[in-house]
């Protein structure tokens, strides 16, 4: 299968799990890591720009934090949810999902 092609089917997976639910990409952190490690090729600035925010969003979410198991989940939610955004918005720019709002 062609990249483009790849990349594209897992932005519209990425995009129908974010849509379900936007406040915690319900399904589709893996679907993100899998579409921004796919555009690893990609020597673009901004897209070079974009994968190192997604990295230390990924990388910040795996931080060992001294804190009760519910609000490891909570963290970890939360900072990956703002690193599905950035691979979202990448999705956008490149024409793999449709234009949203709320990124």
């Amino acid at each position: 299968m062609k990249s483009d092609a790849y990349s594209a089917e897992l932005a519209a997976a990425m995009e129908a799990g974010f849509i379900r639910n936007r406040n915690t990409g319900e399904h589709c952190h893996s679907l993100a890591d899998a579409y921004m490690a796919s555009l690893a090729e990609s020597s673009l600035p901004e897209e070079v720009e974009e994968r190192e925010e997604y990295d230390r969003l990924v990388a910040w979410s795996l931080e060992k934090r001294d804190v009760s198991p519910g609000e490891v989940v909570r963290t970890f939610n939360y900072i990956r949810v703002k690193a599905v955004r950035v691979a979202m918005k990448v999705a956008q720019r490149r024409g793999d999902v449709g234009q949203h709002e709320f990124l």
